[in-house]
């Protein structure tokens, strides 16, 4: 399989798994379908945490690295800074009460706000990996796995946002990459993944245990059939914002908290489904606009990068 068909599959199944995130983001629907927020928790994050492991290149130079690493360190710092004084007008879940450079700082350094945390993890976990395989050239892959496995579970003990499953999951992506296991061969296209997934997904009593090792497995699998089987012209479409996930993520919790201004408009559905598919598409698109906006006047560099768009 050529590496343009295997990230295009990787965009496709990053693209199903953003519109998850800002799903799960919507006040409303989050209120209308509390139980079935939390069960997306199991496997969304957790499958963006394993590819994103995957993904993430130690062959950089330095100066490769560096740049990757401020391409995520910037808009963290920049978006994680600005949606907290937010929160100080807006209504914001774990929000600032009040404005100070210490409570901005903490959530910054220590708390994260709203989805960014994501950041955060990448940012630490990304280092981890990069400086072990750097540091230990001449060891074998398994010893320097190892040792990358170690840091991980000791930066989990110092930092409360990187708990160790977290940690476990990047480093799962980390091991099929560094075994060069192709991402299809990991997660087999199955219309029959669907099943144990639907099974195991309504288990509440093990939302919060091995339960998120197993679920992203099934759930790409199962994304993966979709894939073969999306109509030419809309498959196009979701693997471009696939590929744009990082504006995307950055700039979608804008259009969620307006969501909530022309909620009312949708008065006419109880069930709260037509608002969130609207809202889905509006953060898409709008994210993408930004962007687009960012990068033809040069604002990009703000966020670490000349383009934001890809």
């Amino acid at each position: 399989m050529s590496t343009m068909k295997k990230f295009e599959e990787i965009d496709y199944v990053r693209s199903v798994l953003m519109a998850i995130v800002i799903l799960v983001h919507i006040v409303n629907f989050g209120t209308l379908y509390p139980m079935f927020k939390q069960s997306m928790f199991t496997f969304f994050m957790p499958a963006f945490l394993i590819i994103t492991g995957y993904l993430v290149n130690i062959e950089k130079s330095v100066g490769g690295f560096l740049k990757y690493f401020l391409r995520l360190v910037l808009p963290y710092v920049i978006m994680v800074t600005s949606f907290s004084v937010l929160s100080v007008f807006l209504p914001v879940r774990d929000g600032l009460t009040s404005l100070s450079l210490e409570a901005v700082c903490e959530r910054v350094f220590v708390r994260s706000i709203g989805p960014y945390w994501f950041f955060y993890d990448m940012i630490v976990c990304g280092t981890a990996y990069y400086v072990v395989f750097r540091l230990f050239p001449s060891l074998s892959k398994v010893s320097r796995l190892s040792l990358f496995a170690f840091s991980l579970y000791l930066l989990a003990f110092f930092l409360p946002l990187l708990t160790p499953a977290d940690a476990t999951l990047f480093f799962m992506g980390a091991v099929l990459r560094q075994n060069e296991v192709s991402f299809v061969k990991a997660f087999p296209a199955s219309v029959f993944s669907l099943l144990p997934f639907l099974v195991l997904i309504f288990q509440p009593e093990l939302w919060h245990k091995w339960i998120c090792l197993v679920l992203p497995f099934f759930a790409v699998s199962f994304l993966l059939w979709c894939h073969g089987k999306t109509p030419e012209r809309f498959r196009v479409v979701m693997c471009y914002f696939g590929r744009n996930t990082l504006p995307v993520y950055i700039f979608h919790p804008i259009f969620t908290m307006m969501s909530k201004f022309y909620l009312p408009l949708f008065s006419f559905d109880r069930s709260g489904i037509v608002h969130a598919v609207v809202t889905i598409v509006v953060c898409f698109v709008g994210s993408i606009m930004i962007a687009k906006t960012l990068d033809k006047s040069g604002l990009s560099r703000v966020f670490g990068v000349v383009k934001l768009l890809r």
